[in-house]
């Protein structure tokens, strides 16, 4: 027997930083949400829901492609910190398969009790998308240096913060000949 309320606080969603470079990130695409009313307006990277018997990867590709008309190449999992790391879910006994597949991960805690994993991404084409749908008010292409004066969803600030100390590459120290 399932228990509602614990299946509803793991449930997995998956994200997006799409950046216009993964190589040299100079901007992300950002999204303003659409509903519900009380977070109108507030930016979140974009993704969705994983269904039942679909990877977390497979379910990015889906919701990017159904929301945003977006088709990306995968960079690295942007993992969370370990002080908010939410544990995947145990799986069940039995040997069967599991309802979500490659749900195995180490997740950031998101809104509504639900669980999400965020990957860095670029546009597979950049000549086409993204376009807008109804899930979201906006999207911009904001300069990096810009992120944080957008007003994100609460949940998704920390994420942010990872995402730009994952996408920016180490300063390399110049020698001395």
């Amino acid at each position: 027997m399932t228990d509602p309320v614990t299946d509803r606080l793991s449930r997995l969603v998956v994200a997006a930083a799409v950046v216009d470079s993964l190589a040299a990130p100079s901007a992300m695409l950002c999204a303003a949400r659409s509903y519900p009313p009380e977070h109108a307006g507030r930016f979140e990277l974009p993704g969705g829901k994983v269904e039942p018997g679909e990877t977390p990867i497979r379910a990015l590709a889906r919701e990017l492609a159904e929301e945003l008309d977006l088709h990306v190449t995968l960079g690295a999992e942007v993992r969370p910190t370990l002080g908010l790391a939410v544990a995947a879910p145990k799986s069940s006994s039995g040997g069967g398969p599991r309802e979500f597949p490659d749900d195995d991960a180490p997740a950031w805690p998101a809104m509504h009790g639900h669980r999400m994993r965020v990957w860095l991404a670029e546009p597979a084409d950049a000549s086409h998308g993204p376009r807008r749908s109804g899930a979201h008010e906006s999207l911009r292409w904001t300069p990096w240096d810009d992120l944080e004066a957008l007003p994100w969803l609460p949940a998704d600030l920390p994420i942010l913060a990872a995402v730009r100390a994952a996408a920016i590459p180490p300063v390399q120290n110049p020698t001395s000949s």
